[in-house]
């Protein structure tokens, strides 16, 4: 009797571990094997689309699913990091194989990543990293190459004015606490510091990335300011909006003008880009988020299709737009679809 029932026991332990086996490689093979229709379905969280920018990631995102023939659930989280966390889990309900996120906060995110990552999800993250969780990939722009160009750009403009290293510039932050703002900063401060110790940073305040919080910024300090040579802007809608204080003040000179005031930013913005046809603006760093987009998708089916190992960080490219290339670079400003 005994025996018979070791037998029984035994028995019934491997049925138990063949179901639980089975029920892990179902999970796997769900994540690989896409709906009901066979195709791959990805997730696109989105932070805000109220910004060219993060409208460009998911247009990217967008052209790559179409390409490789992917269903997409796109959402937005207007800014809310609460609701992008919710919006994640109810993609991991929904059954996706891959999840793309930019997220709105790197620690608030935190708990939606981890989430995939115990539903065995691949996770790729756009411009915006997290600070805990599992990555499949994480592809976003070198802020402080940017930051560090732009004050090389500075600096050689007013070396070409006065002959030498020298000037006063004004710094326009981004919204502080942001991985943006302080990337970008590190590299343009470092830069001045290192290489051009003669030039001076008279003001250095935080415009939020907000194109009215910086013409409002750049008011008081041309008040405050008779001379200044330059200022950078880190981004695009702090310099539209400095432009915009400048030409308010009365006090915009034309790019040749000895008082002209040099300006420059980083995203390459479509807006950034009329200004510096018009010559309000002299430059941009722009990046490509487009581009990033569509590779977020690329590096999934590389994972999931292809069982190809991806890069775990990627920087993609940048570049100076200014007058002279505006018209011949392509930008994403210029293939950014209208809403």
């Amino acid at each position: 009797m005994k025996k018979i029932m070791s037998i029984a026991f035994v028995f019934h332990l491997l049925f138990f571990l063949a179901a639980c086996s089975s029920s892990n490689t179902s999970k796997e093979e769900n994540n690989q094997s896409g709906g009901d229709d066979g195709k791959l379905k990805i997730g696109m969280s989105n932070s805000t689309l109220s910004i060219d920018f993060f409208v460009a990631l998911n247009q990217g995102v967008e052209q790559g699913a179409e390409k490789q023939g992917f269903e997409l659930i796109s959402t937005n989280a207007n800014n809310d990091a609460t609701k992008q966390v919710a919006d994640i889990e109810d993609m991991i309900q929904k059954g996706v194989n891959a999840i793309i996120v930019n997220p709105q906060d790197v620690d608030a995110i935190v708990p939606a990543i981890e989430k995939a990552n115990q539903a065995n999800i691949p996770v790729v993250a756009l411009d915006r990293g997290t600070a805990a969780g599992e990555l499949l990939s994480f592809l976003e722009t070198d802020n402080v190459e940017m930051g560090r160009k732009s004050a090389d750009y500075i600096a050689e403009q007013l070396k070409a004015r006065y002959g030498e290293y020298k000037g006063n510039v004004v710094e326009l932050q981004g919204l502080l606490g942001t991985t943006a703002a302080r990337d970008r900063g590190k590299g343009f401060n470092d830069q001045m510091k290192e290489k051009y110790p003669d030039i001076k940073i008279i003001a250095r305040q935080a415009a939020d990335f907000n194109q009215e919080k910086a013409l409002n910024v750049m008011t008081n300090i041309l008040q405050a300011h008779s001379k200044i040579d330059a200022v950078f802007g880190h981004n695009d809608d702090n310099t539209v909006g400095a432009a915009n204080a400048i030409d308010q003040a009365g006090r915009f000179k034309p790019i040749d003008d000895k008082e002209h005031i040099i300006i420059i930013g980083i995203d390459g913005t479509r807006q950034a880009v009329e200004a510096i046809k018009d010559g309000r603006i002299d430059a941009t760093i722009s990046q490509v988020p487009i581009e990033m987009g569509e590779m977020g998708v690329e590096y999934i089916k590389k994972a999931l299709i292809d069982k190809e190992e991806v890069e775990k960080h990627t920087f993609t490219r940048n570049f100076l737009v200014t007058k002279e290339n505006v018209d011949k670079e392509k930008l994403w400003a210029k293939e950014l679809k209208s809403n």
